[in-house]
């Protein structure tokens, strides 16, 4: 009876409270701190960086509403277009979403804001600096956080997330011939992370590529001041020896409870002299009570730059100069052939022990998982081809059970058993070479951007096509390209994805959700796309320029004469002239026609040209 008479003075208690304390009600969607902003508080979650978290798992874990039944029935909601906003440029990174807002970077150095429901713009800014913005944007405290890689100085810069006015922009992180900066920057415990890598010295002169050497860099998020340069090798010439490269392309994986960086490392930029560093995955201290803050306290080593271990042992036979098409750059001992760590680490939880594991694609077409605090070994698994544009280029995701990647050649995306490694299924994406483009996970969902301008999902548990979708079917793109390397992000109900190849003329996001839902603001048609004005010569950068140099590397014209220059490759480019200050033409995308502006000035003789961007990129000019 005691018993029974405890249970019942305890229920009423219950019920004496119940009625004494006000129930808590849920909280509805409340009016964004920024204006021009959506509401905040709303379903579907946020994705406030490159990886949607410290882990880069680039998994939306608050999507419940688009299933998989769903995603046959997405549709264009609105369409944001840079050009049309203010701005310029494409996108090629993952668009941020924060507080209500929508925010990208731009390849002509651009940093937009809009409204996330509607697409309509909220803010403009243009980089206090040259140089594009190839990376995405990082929202963390009222900032918005951006990289911008001007060959040989890149920089960072804080804009206020209200209304874009520049906080601080940072002295150059780097001012290496040829540096540059295509990593997300990574903002953590008042500090922001970015990395250095050198595109152009590798595509360039032996003398700048041999001599590069990579960096992390981490600044005072509230001024840009450097607070720790690390090299991933040596300083250079410090000492004046082989190694080189080990650059850093990727977002780095943050662990916040022992606060170490997980960030991949490039290949070696001179055969025969591959660092430890090199083609790795480097171990980064951000703690600041550590006597090794800011360092490389230890590195996993992947697959070697010869693929085949043996190799190494191989007479070198290095190939003469530093031709296109770049790689390999030898056979035997020096057949390098560019497998290194460009996509961004994961950080997930072994369910088993309770350890932390590191996961990180490879070039190399491997996935590589270790043990976070031993940097050894757990399994590897090979996903593809190696090739020097793939296999894994794109980031990877993880949804907590499974892994899922792109790789490039011939295209298709895969999904990996978390425990072991073990394929669970791979699924094409049609593009043929699914070059850059990461995956997105949310609700039993896969997402992807492919070079052809489509929006991909497939089931994550079987990897069965869901939708195969053209980005410019009902989005408002003024007749426009819609190819992409860019990123798909997942937050409030909506699909973002990113169009843009570092070269377009204008860049968009077009904001998906079941049966579509809108159409957004609709601006004005675009202007047509300049055309050569016949006076003269045109150069030419035909497609794949960038390894085989203008189409017309030789160009003469009468004393007097005009000039134009016209892109038909990917990547923007211009041309200037060797001497600084004779002639040049505006940094152009895809398909653009621009003026060379001083041909008609220079005397007879002979001038040498360049891209600004891709100083490999060579030509004459000859003046009769």
């Amino acid at each position: 009876m005691g018993a029974v008479r405890s249970l019942r003075i305890a229920a009423a208690a219950a019920l004496t409270a119940a009625v004494a304390v006000p129930v808590a009600r849920a909280v509805g969607p409340t009016p964004s701190p920024y204006p021009g902003c959506g509401p905040v508080g709303v379903a579907g979650g946020e994705w406030r960086s490159y990886g949607h978290d410290a882990a880069n798992t680039r998994f939306q874990d608050h999507e419940k509403q688009i299933s998989p039944a769903d995603v046959p029935t997405l549709a264009p909601a609105w369409t944001l277009s840079t050009s049309r906003a203010g701005a310029a440029g494409d996108i090629t990174g993952t668009p941020i979403v924060a507080d209500g807002c929508l925010y990208v970077g731009t390849n002509a150095g651009w940093v937009v804001a809009a409204n996330a429901d509607d697409g309509t713009p909220v803010w403009k800014t243009k980089m206090p600096r040259d140089g594009g913005i190839s990376s995405s944007v990082t929202a963390d405290g009222g900032t918005i956080y951006a990289s911008v890689a001007p060959t040989g100085a890149p920089y960072v810069v804080a804009l206020d997330q209200a209304t874009g006015v520049v906080k601080w922009a940072s002295d150059p992180i780097d001012t290496q011939p040829g540096a540059d900066s295509f990593a997300s920057p990574v903002v953590f415990d008042g500090l922001v992370v970015v990395g250095v890598s050198g595109g152009a010295a590798e595509l360039g002169d032996e003398a700048d590529r041999y001599g590069f050497q990579g960096s992390i860099v981490l600044l005072d998020a509230a001024t840009g001041a450097v607070v720790k340069k690390t090299w991933t090798i040596h300083p250079p010439k410090q000492p004046d020896d082989d190694f080189a490269g080990a650059t850093v392309w990727s977002t780095p994986a943050v662990d916040p409870a022992t606060k170490y960086a997980y960030v991949g490392a490039s290949n070696p930029f001179k055969p025969q002299a591959e660092h430890a560093h090199a083609n790795a995955v480097l171990k980064i201290d951000l703690d600041r009570a550590h006597p090794t803050f800011g360092e490389i306290v230890a590195s996993y080593k992947g697959t070697v730059d010869e693929y085949v271990p043996g190799f190494s042992d191989l007479p070198c036979y290095d190939f003469d100069g530093n031709n296109p098409p770049y790689y390999p750059q030898g056979v035997g001992q020096c057949g390098d052939i560019d497998l290194d760590f460009g996509a961004s680490p994961n950080l997930f939880t072994d369910p088993a022990t309770g350890r932390t594991l590191v996961g990180a694609g490879q070039k190399s077409g491997v996935y590589h998982v270790f043990d976070a605090d031993t940097m050894k070994p757990v399994w590897t698994a090979i996903v593809g081809p190696p090739t020097p544009f793939g296999g894994i280029v794109g980031s990877t995701a993880f949804d907590g059970a499974s892994v899922y990647g792109p790789v490039t050649a011939p295209g298709h995306l895969w999904s990996l058993a978390r425990a072991d490694g073990s394929v669970r299924w791979l699924s094409p994406t049609l593009d043929g070479a699914h070059w850059g483009n990461p995956v997105a996970v949310a609700n039993g969902v896969v997402y992807t951007a492919d070079l052809k301008g489509f929006l991909d999902a497939y089931e994550a548990r079987t990897g069965v096509p869901l939708a195969h979708r053209p980005l410019l079917l009902g989005a408002d793109n003024g007749g426009n390209p819609m190819l992409s390397w860019g990123g798909v992000s997942i937050a409030r109900n909506t699909v973002y994805a990113a169009v843009g190849i570092d070269g377009l003329p204008d860049g968009f996001v077009v904001a998906l959700r079941p049966g579509g839902g809108g159409g957004g603001i609709q601006p004005p048609a675009l202007p047509g796309i300049p055309q050569p004005s016949g006076a003269g010569a045109t150069v030419v950068a035909g497609p794949g320029a960038v390894a085989t140099t203008y189409a017309t590397a030789t160009v003469t014209v009468p004393r007097g004469s005009t000039v134009d220059f016209l892109n038909l490759d990917v990547p923007q480019h211009d041309v200037r002239s060797t001497t600084a200050g004779l002639f040049a033409s505006e940094l152009i995308g895809t398909g653009q026609t621009a003026p060379v502006t001083g041909v008609d000035r220079l005397g007879p003789g002979s001038y040498g040209f360049y891209c600004s961007l891709h100083p490999n990129m060579k030509g004459t000019l000859t003046v009769t």
